[in-house]
C-alpha cells in the first residue's frame, strides 16, 4: 500500500488536473456550470446595477469599541444601507446596558433618523460548543433574549453561530453540535415566529454548507434560516461559490469578504482581505449571491491583518474532521489555490481601528463602484 502521504498528493494533482479544466473559462452558451467563474468585471466599464441592501457587521470596525449609536453615526458617513450588531457588545460596553429596552429604543430611533436597517446578534447559542458561555444563561434563555432585543430594535434577524473549528478538529463529531443546535432553535420557535424575527445561523468555520442546510431543514426553515459567510468556507476546505450555491435560498442576511489562496508544500495558505483584493472570484460570488438571494442583506465583514492561514489538506492528519468530503468539493478548493499568488499585505495591523476603516472603506467603495451594489434610487 502506498504512504498515505503520497497517496495524497496523488489525489490532489489528479483533482487539480480534472479542476482545470473545467473551472476555467467559460463555455460558449449557456449560463456557468456549478464552481465556474465568469472574466472578471472589465476595469471602467459600468458595472450591471445590484440591487442588494449594503450593510456591515460592526465587527468590521471593532477595535473602535464604538457603542451602537457611534457605530450607526459611522455607518451613515460611509453611506450603508444597514448594520448588523452581531454580538452584545457591539451595541455596549455592558450587557446591562445592551439588553436595556430604553436604549435599545434609542438606537432604534437613531437608525430609524438615518434609513438604516439593523440586525441582532447572539454569539455562540448552542450548549455543546466550547465557545459557548453558559454564565450568561442557557442558549435557550440567550436566544429568546437576542429574539426580545431584536424586536425592540425592529430587526428581523437574529445572527448566532454554533461554534468554531475546535468544534470539529477537537469536540466534534459536528452532528452532535448540529442536534444540539436544533433542539435549541425549536425552543424559541414560538416566540421568533410571534416576533417576526428569523434566527440566522452563521457558518462559523464549523459546519459545512450540506451540514447548515440540514440542520436549518431540521429545525424548520420558516423561522431559522442562514447568515451566509463567505470568509469561513475555505476552513472547511469549501469553495466559496458552493457554499452560496447550497445556502443561499435559506439566506437572510451574510457576512462577505474576499480571500486570498494559493499552494503551500501542505496544501494551501490563505488569508482574508478586502474585496476585490482575492482570488475566490469573489465579483461572481456576489453576482450568484444577488442572484440567488435578491432579499437578503448584503452585509461586509472584513477582517484583515491576520497571517495567513494553512489548510495542510497534504497531510494525512488533517482529513479527520472531513472524511465526508467529496473529491470533487475537495478539487474546487484546489483549483482556487492552484489559480493564487501569495498575498502580502502592506501593513499587518489587524487590531488597528484606522487600518479597519480604511478596509472597509475601501470594500464599500468596490461593491459600490466595481459591482454596482445598489439599494436607493
Amino acid at each position: 500500500m502506498s504512504d498515505p502521504l503520497t497517496r495524497r498528493r496523488f489525489t490532489a494533482g489528479a483533482l487539480l488536473g480534472a479542476a482545470g479544466s473545467t473551472l476555467g473559462a467559460r463555455g460558449p452558451a449557456g449560463p456557468p456550470r456549478p464552481g465556474e467563474r465568469p472574466p472578471r468585471h472589465a476595469p471602467g466599464a459600468a458595472p450591471e446595477p445590484l440591487r442588494l441592501r449594503l450593510g456591515t457587521d460592526a465587527y468590521s470596525f471593532r477595535a473602535t469599541h464604538w457603542e451602537a449609536l457611534e457605530a450607526l453615526d459611522y455607518a451613515a458617513k460611509i453611506g450603508l444601507d444597514s448594520l448588523q450588531f452581531s454580538e452584545f457588545p457591539e451595541i455596549a460596553r455592558s450587557r446591562e446596558k445592551a439588553t436595556d429596552p430604553q436604549y435599545l429604543k434609542q438606537v432604534r430611533a437613531r437608525a430609524s433618523a438615518l434609513g438604516i436597517q439593523l440586525e441582532m446578534g447572539a454569539a455562540c447559542v448552542c450548549p455543546t460548543s466550547r465557545a459557548f458561555h453558559p454564565a450568561w444563561g442557557t442558549a435557550e434563555e440567550q436566544l429568546a433574549l437576542a429574539i426580545r432585543c431584536a424586536s425592540i430594535l425592529g430587526a428581523r434577524v437574529v445572527r448566532c453561530v454554533v461554534g468554531n473549528q475546535v468544534e470539529r478538529a477537537e469536540n466534534g463529531p459536528i452532528e452532535r453540535h448540529i442536534d444540539a443546535m436544533v433542539r435549541v432553535c425549536r425552543a424559541v420557535r414560538r416566540q421568533a415566529l410571534e416576533a417576526g424575527v428569523k434566527i440566522a445561523i452563521e457558518n462559523h468555520k464549523d459546519l459545512r454548507a450540506e451540514e447548515m442546510r440540514r440542520l436549518i431543514e431540521q429545525a424548520g426553515p420558516d423561522y431559522v434560516g442562514s447568515c451566509l459567510d463567505t470568509g469561513n468556507p475555505i476552513w472547511v476546505v469549501e469553495d466559496p461559490l458552493q457554499t452560496v450555491e447550497i445556502l443561499a435560498p435559506y439566506s437572510v442576511t451574510s457576512h462577505f469578504r474576499d480571500t486570498a489562496i494559493w499552494r503551500d508544500p501542505r496544501g494551501a495558505a490563505f488569508t482574508w482581505v478586502a474585496m476585490g483584493e482575492g482570488s475566490v472570484g469573489i465579483d461572481h460570488v456576489v453576482r450568484e449571491f444577488a442572484r440567488r438571494a435578491p432579499h437578503a442583506t448584503f452585509n461586509l465583514e472584513i477582517i484583515t491583518g491576520r497571517p495567513p492561514a494553512i489548510l495542510n489538506y497534504l497531510e494525512p492528519e488533517f482529513w479527520k474532521p472531513f472524511e465526508k468530503v467529496k473529491a470533487g468539493d475537495f478539487g474546487r478548493v484546489v483549483a482556487l489555490a492552484a489559480g493564487g499568488r501569495p498575498y502580502r499585505a502592506a501593513r499587518m495591523a489587524p487590531n488597528d481601528p484606522d487600518q479597519q476603516r480604511a478596509d472597509l472603506e475601501r470594500s464599500v467603495k468596490y461593491c459600490r463602484e466595481t459591482l454596482g451594489v445598489r439599494w436607493r434610487a
